[in-house]
């Protein structure tokens, strides 16, 4: 049965309410890492966010309703018919899947409101909660913590934002989920992009699988940071990991979804792993942390510098971005002939003032789930913004260390 509108906004309304990228992923480890154990962790970047037993409780009601969300024939339908690129044997695989929270999840609160939270289990299996524990935790916090918000004045809100982008000829997605407010918010703010006017720029989809099918948007996505990192450790290389990635990437889907993420490792090493030829098989590259002007200068040397025309190929932007922000950076990659999108989460799905005063911001949630470890091996990343970087700090160090004699590391 079709899971309705009725369902909790704070829960999983389907097993499609997920960014597309995740079930690409999906169908990468099964097709190359299919028996691998994997650990994830919860991070909150914001030590002054803390749980009170109403949230928790809550929480720990929608992770257990996970159990009863499976794909349904319409679901697989929709897939096979809007993301060609996910193969016959995925999708049959998915049909079959089932969450299974009590075995994959160890959730807990101390004494002072801390959330701590693990997932563990085969990678196949438990790859695909990351995304709905985001949105859940966020909504659960929202919903019993930090009360002091209301819906006034969103819907115009996010239908300026939106028409802002389109006349700055600006081509940008909604990329949401992970740190929306609640499934509410979201729903308001792609149905409102879905209706946005016609202009110079346009809004080209959603990375909610479900929202993009209500709606009739393309669901788009790229790649996470996970696949490098789990990639660099089980293969035992952080100067190659990247290109690995890259390379299994291009293997699986042929070249569609061809947007490389550079800054799992920062992107000197990125850019040393970023061959002609692997620059050739892909549409472009994705920006996620670091000054993107200085960004998109490096982006430029590296194309011509390997003998590829900047103007063939896009970058991807998706760190912290607000309209103004977007336009900024669009007008500076037209200096450089660089084509360009924009991914802008945060910003359209947790962007609310304060009910008591309105004339002050109510501070979003500052959270991710990140990869800890891949079998007995641990997994970092080392972000192009220093306070990003995560994994186990031993390994962190080595990892620095390591790319650091190569000339591999700024």
């Amino acid at each position: 049965m079709l899971v309705t509108m009725e369902l909790a906004e704070s829960a999983l309304q389907s097993i499609l309410d997920q960014d597309l990228y995740k079930f690409c992923m999906q169908q990468t480890v099964l097709e190359h890492y299919p028996d691998v154990i994997v650990e994830y962790g919860f991070i909150n970047r914001d030590p002054s966010m803390r749980f009170n037993q109403a949230a928790f409780t809550q929480l720990q009601k929608d992770i257990a309703h996970m159990e009863h969300t499976t794909a349904t024939n319409k679901d697989i339908e929709y897939l096979k018919h809007t993301c060609p690129y996910l193969s016959a044997e995925y999708l049959q695989f998915l049909a079959s899947y089932r969450f299974n929270p009590t075995v994959d999840i160890a959730c807990s609160l101390d004494e002072m409101g801390a959330l701590e939270l693990k997932i563990m289990g085969k990678w196949t299996q438990v790859i695909l909660y990351e995304i709905p524990l985001l949105s859940m935790i966020s909504s659960a916090y929202f919903s019993h913590v930090d009360t002091d918000w209301n819906y006034t004045g969103q819907l115009e809100k996010i239908t300026a934002k939106g028409s802002q982008l389109v006349d700055a000829s600006c081509e940008f997605a909604e990329f949401g989920t992970r740190r929306r407010r609640d499934f509410k918010t979201q729903n308001m703010v792609v149905c409102a992009l879905s209706q946005l006017h016609c202009g110079p720029g346009q809004c080209i989809g959603t990375s909610n699988v479900y929202l993009a099918r209500k709606y009739n948007m393309k669901p788009v996505g790229t790649v996470g940071h996970e696949w490098t990192m789990a990639i660099a450790a089980l293969e035992g290389t952080y100067e190659n990991g990247n290109s690995l990635a890259l390379r299994k990437w291009h293997a699986t889907f042929k070249g569609s979804l061809g947007i490389a993420l550079t800054d799992t490792f920062g992107t000197t090493a990125f850019f040393a792993n970023f061959d002609r030829q692997l620059a050739s098989l892909y549409a472009g590259v994705r920006h996620d942390s670091g000054d993107p002007f200085q960004f998109i200068e490096r982006v430029h040397a590296h194309y011509t510098k390997i003998g590829i025309s900047p103007a063939t190929k896009t970058i991807v932007f998706s760190d912290g971005l607000d309209p103004e922000k977007a336009i900024r950076v669009k007008k500076y990659c037209a200096e450089y002939a660089v084509n360009c999108s924009f991914g802008i989460g945060t910003n359209f799905t947790n962007d609310f003032l304060c009910a008591s005063d309105p004339t002050k911001q109510s501070k979003a949630a500052n959270i991710v789930i990140k990869l800890l470890k891949c079998g007995d091996k641990y997994c970092v990343k080392l972000s192009d913004v220093t306070s990003k970087h995560t994994g186990n700090a031993c390994e962190v160090e080595r990892a620095q260390t390591s790319l650091t004699k190569l000339g591999l590391l700024d």
